[in-house]
């Protein structure tokens, strides 16, 4: 099973100190057992991690622990830009998030961006045969990290 965490996510889940920490400290668990797998990968998603410096360093740690996989750049970025085109003049403003779902084939996306939920869900940025995306936003939604039976594609 793999995750697509939001950067507005990565001190809910990893820092212990952070006022949300509960709502997502099973996300935390999820990654750090092995369990789930942290999906990561596209120019646009890279970009906003290279400002969240203490995160990109952990993503590495747990890239060469085997627990975060690279998604291809390429195929991530060739389907933001149809997602950013389609969405323009929208509150759409995170076609990274939704390229990287789509390119990865990733079921899992822990976010608190209530505006890009409509996007996320919207099949028509999505392959027919992509899974259908959920969405873990605080601890109401701890059924949804469980073993799923996607494979992931365009690993990198």
């Amino acid at each position: 099973m793999a995750i697509v965490i939001d950067v507005n996510c990565l001190a809910r889940v990893f820092n212990t100190s952070n006022d949300e920490h509960s709502k997502f400290a099973a996300v935390r668990i999820f990654v750090e057992t092995g369990v789930g797998k942290v999906v990561y990968g596209g120019t646009g998603y890279k970009k906003e991690l290279s400002k969240a410096h203490r995160y990109l360093a952990f993503i590495i740690e747990l890239r060469k622990a085997g627990r975060a996989i690279s998604i291809r750049d390429e195929a991530v970025d060739r389907i933001t830009k149809v997602v950013a085109k389609a969405t323009a003049g929208t509150d759409c403003d995170d076609p990274h998030i939704i390229g990287l779902l789509a390119a990865s084939n990733c079921a899992l996306l822990c976010s608190v961006d209530k505006r890009s939920y409509s996007f996320i869900r919207d099949r028509s940025f999505y392959a027919k045969d992509n899974v259908r995306v959920k969405i873990y936003s605080s601890d109401k939604n701890v059924s949804l990290l469980k073993k799923q039976r996607a494979r992931l594609w365009n690993v990198g």
